[in-house]
């Protein structure tokens, strides 16, 4: 039998409605996100079964495919810039970003805490907006076999995130209208 959330709850000594709630991401539930890494890196460890969470990385926000080139700076935790290069925006969303084609000056990215600064190149719409992200996803493309970034942004403005919003929902709008023009 696999490990349920109760042996993950009695590994980490709390609550097992606090592991569920973690588990399910449950948005009205408030934990640490020291204790969320608790949690996840103990069912890992434990070899919970995760197909079994109600709401499974679930995609909060609409995501248009953008495929536009875009500046990044890696920014460390102190501030310091550790290195800077280009990449492909694939996709945008209002949470975040899909980056491919990444070609930074050292070819490598730091092992401490980290940003991303992205800076919109071919997109007028969001001329002049640089979005901070920190990398949620690394993975390699399927059609290159390079690796790709899934980044969130963070401390985005309320302005931008309307600016990015409207950005991706026309973007969205057009797909649609060609797809139907093509049936």
């Amino acid at each position: 039998m696999g490990v349920n959330q109760k042996a993950i709850a009695d590994f980490l000594g709390i609550d097992r409605t606090t592991v569920t709630k973690i588990l399910n991401r449950d948005p009205r539930y408030s934990a640490s996100e020291e204790t969320r890494e608790k949690v996840f890196r103990a069912a890992e460890i434990l070899g919970y079964d995760f197909t079994t969470i109600r709401r499974p990385f679930k995609r909060e926000y609409g995501r248009a495919e953008v495929n536009s080139p875009c500046e990044l700076t890696v920014t460390l935790e102190d501030g310091t810039s550790f290195d800077s290069g280009s990449a492909t925006i694939r996709n945008l969303s209002v949470g975040g970003a899909l980056l491919s084609n990444l070609r930074l000056g050292k070819g490598v990215l730091p092992l401490q805490n980290f940003t991303l600064l992205i800076k919109f190149l071919d997109i007028p719409e969001l001329a002049g907006l640089v979005g901070e992200c920190e990398v949620v996803r690394l993975a390699g493309s399927t059609e290159t076999g390079e690796p790709e970034l899934g980044v969130r942004f963070i401390n985005a403005t309320h302005r931008d995130r309307r600016r990015i919003q409207e950005y991706v929902d026309r973007r969205i709008r057009i797909g649609q209208a060609e797809r139907a023009a093509q049936e």
